[in-house]
């Protein structure tokens, strides 16, 4: 890469007008996110690039003359040189690629060049994006030029770099929401850059969350004025530059560029009708992110078999992401398109929780699902689905499923329940037993059967009068039930299967278990 960057530096002089121009102009491209794929492959980058259509780029790493792109220029051209910079923004700063290429330009008398003359920082026209995020990429090179430690870096952006941007945005209520939903994106985009093996994941997801709540907020407030149309071209260029972020975004942050996506068409774009637009826009590419951008418009759209399908289609995959589309048809109460798309999805969702790697993760998504999912069964008095994905996730459910049974008053199930997770009556909560004994008194046998055995399982005095005051309690409820002469049976067969216990013989006779 930086082979090539020295040979364009010696090739392109930027003393030259027409490569001044070139420079201009890929800029432009990259800023609008318009490079949607530059990857390395081999000794190649290969890359994908939107201008009036698509340009297939291929920049050749060794011979550099080999280069080219599919707009059939014979030379270095805008999308070649888009494409390079995208791929050198992953690992490296634009201005540094800049500073070089400027250093190695022979100077002449006339001066520098007015495209590399120092930017007014404090000047931007709030009548166009590209104005914007040129003063917001300024900016930034400012910022990380005056942090002393790159261990600052991302706590400065969340809690110096943003904020001072807010201050700095456009005043005029109808363009500050989309002003800083495309500041917060262009961060977004910085602490992806950012990732390495060596940062804790996690606390990267977190950061990137921290923007995408803007971006929800901020698009909400672009609600109503997304209709007015002095913002027609700026939403334009916006859906162009979300949908090319989203398409150009790689693993393992795909799925916070795509909440981003889909706020903004929940609030924004929609606004506009210009969903069928947007599909015929994706149609064709198969990608994972074109699939989840078609999937949220067709939801948009209600057109939820078609949705369906490609959520079916991709199963797995698709799990996380299933959530929010479930959690806005729970929050809008469309009882019918809920059901369809849980018959669908549940497996779907059920299957992928019991894949997650930790308890705390599958039992964090669990409480997500079964809440979402007692809403429903609330709303709509059918329960069905909310009780199936309590047996599903088991045992991750056990705490929702429990509760369940024992406030239905499904005692008997709620007894093979903790049978089941292998509990102890010992363990149980005192309250629920004695409630289950004045309802339902035959249903706690088998956990006094197994506590009693338990007991005498283990040998010693003290565990001999656990096992008698036990039998003491199963014999008031063996009476309560009328079935004196099970009773009876039952102890008869404790006593000559403990004949060589004699410390517990004892114990019977002195608590008169006598039926000789």
């Amino acid at each position: 890469m930086e082979q090539f960057a020295t040979w364009l530096n010696n090739t392109y002089p930027l003393s030259e007008e027409r490569n001044r121009v070139l420079l201009k102009g890929a800029l432009q491209l990259f800023r609008q996110g318009n490079v949607i794929h530059a990857f390395e492959d081999g000794t190649s980058i290969t890359g994908k690039v939107q201008d009036n259509g698509h340009r297939h780029v291929l920049l050749d790493m060794d011979i550099h003359e080999l280069s080219r792109c599919s707009c059939g220029a014979d030379s270095l051209c805008i999308h070649q040189l888009a494409t390079f910079l995208s791929f050198w923004s992953q690992t490296r700063t634009i201005a540094s690629l800049i500073e070089k290429w400027k250093e190695a330009t022979p100077h002449t008398a006339s001066g520098p060049s007015p495209l590399f003359q120092k930017k007014k920082v404090d000047s931007y026209s709030d009548a166009s994006l590209a104005s914007w995020l040129d003063f917001v990429d300024h900016q930034h090179d400012q910022y990380k030029r005056s942090i002393p430690s790159t261990r600052t870096y991302l706590t400065g952006l969340t809690h110096a770099f943003f904020p001072k941007l807010r201050l700095l945005a456009p005043k005029k209520a109808e363009v500050r929401p989309l002003f800083l939903l495309h500041a917060s994106l262009f961060c977004m985009q910085e602490v992806m850059k950012s990732y390495d093996s060596s940062q804790p994941y996690q606390y990267i997801v977190d950061i990137l969350h921290r923007f995408v709540d803007v971006i929800e907020e901020e698009a909400k407030g672009l609600f109503h004025s997304a209709i007015a149309f002095q913002l027609d071209t700026l939403l334009k260029e916006s859906r162009e530059m979300i949908r090319h972020m989203l398409l150009g975004q790689k693993e393992p942050f795909i799925r916070e560029v795509f909440y981003a996506y889909q706020f903004v068409w929940n609030d924004v774009f929609q606004r506009r009708n210009w969903m069928s637009s947007e599909l015929k826009e994706l149609e064709g590419d198969q990608s994972l992110q074109a699939e989840l951008a078609k999937t949220h418009l067709l939801f948009l759209q209600k057109k939820d078999d078609d949705a369906l399908h490609i959520v079916k289609k991709h199963a797995h995959q698709y799990a996380p992401y299933v959530f929010n589309w479930l959690q806005a048809l729970a929050n809008s109460k469309a009882k019918d398109r809920l059901d369809t798309w849980l018959q669908t999805s549940l497996p779907i969702v059920t299957a992928y929780i019991h894949d997650e790697p930790t308890y705390e993760r599958k039992r964090q998504l669990t409480k997500h699902l079964l809440k979402l999912l007692t809403d429903y069964a609330l709303e709509t008095k059918h329960d069905a689905m909310y009780i199936e994905a309590m047996k599903s996730l088991m045992p991750y459910s056990y705490g929702e499923y429990e509760w369940y049974l024992f406030e239905t008053k499904k005692y008997r199930k709620w007894v093979e329940l903790q049978l089941w997770m292998g509990f102890e009556l010992s363990g149980l909560e005192t309250y629920k037993i004695k409630e289950i004994k004045k309802a339902d008194p035959y249903a706690l046998f088998p956990l006094y059967h197994i506590a009693i055995q338990q007991a005498i399982g283990q040998r010693n005095k003290s565990s001999y009068k656990e096992a008698t005051s036990l039998l003491k309690a199963l014999h008031s409820l063996y009476k309560k039930e009328k079935l004196e002469d099970v009773w009876v049976e039952y102890i008869l067969q404790i006593k000559e299967g403990t004949k060589r216990l004699r410390s517990f013989q004892e114990e019977l006779k002195k608590g008169r278990f006598t039926y000789d």
